[in-house]
């Protein structure tokens, strides 16, 4: 391929569960094509029910500090809610993404996000997001080090619905440190320890994570982990428990 073009792949397998009620499980791959600035990706989720093809351009830039990205994709809105019900209704989502990362001096930085779902029950999400890493401090010989930041969700539903999570308003603000220790380049880990509070649903919103990482050679990466938390947009109400755990690996060539 020409230094403007490349083609990629991805792979990997999904499941989504709710205590007392079913599993649904399946496959997402797609294929990728670079362009510049711009990607496109033609997907497939499947499942034993129901395969969908899965479009998505992505557009990327820089300008001085920033680091921004436009992205579209349209798919089942298990995806962006997380819960059961979108997927046996079949219900799917037009899914907008604006993005901003904004790299500062001494290891801090600031991501924004905003995202609109446009759900194919009529129902219309928008949702502002931050995370703002505004300390950072190194200690044994650099092995190990920690960021402080602030994080937060504000989203609001143009229509309550029984099918998933749709509050007319919801919010959470947490405060947040990131712990990492490096063994080697080949391996580290890294925490994630937040707790906060949710103005509109008077509730307190927590997180917390732990993940090893490495890059055994220049072009091989990995990352996996878990994450368990009730301060997460994409649930089922204000008691709701959330885990995610991801197994992650890249090669480039």
């Amino acid at each position: 391929m020409s230094r403007d073009l490349a083609l990629g792949v991805d792979g990997g397998y999904f499941s989504i569960q709710k205590k007392g009620l079913k599993k649904y499980s399946g496959m997402r791959y797609g294929a990728w094509l670079f362009a510049k600035n711009f990607s496109f990706r033609l997907g497939v989720n499947k499942t034993k029910d129901f395969t969908e093809f899965v479009p998505t351009i992505l557009y990327e830039n820089s300008y001085n500090k920033h680091s921004y990205s436009l992205e579209y994709t349209h798919q089942n809105a298990l995806f962006y809610t997380f819960a059961l019900c979108p997927y046996e209704k079949r219900i799917t989502a037009h899914h907008l993404s604006l993005s901003d990362y904004i790299s500062m001096k001494e290891d801090r930085d600031l991501w924004a996000n905003v995202t609109m779902n446009f759900f194919s029950n009529q129902d219309r999400e928008v949702t502002a997001q931050y995370d703002w890493r505004f300390y950072y401090k190194l200690f044994l010989q650099k092995k190990f080090s920690y960021h402080i930041a602030l994080e937060g969700w504000y989203t609001s539903h143009s229509k309550a619905t029984s099918c998933f999570y749709s509050p007319n308003f919801s919010d959470s603000t947490l405060i947040r440190i990131d712990p990492q220790y490096r063994f080697s380049r080949y391996f580290a880990l890294r925490g994630k320890i937040g707790v906060g509070y949710s103005f509109k649903d008077n509730t307190d919103p927590y997180k917390f994570g732990l993940w090893i990482f490495g890059n055994t050679k220049n072009s091989f990466s990995y990352n996996a982990g878990c994450l368990y938390s009730n301060a997460t947009r994409l649930s089922a109400g204000t008691s709701y428990n959330y885990k995610e755990c991801k197994l992650e690996a890249g090669y480039k060539w």
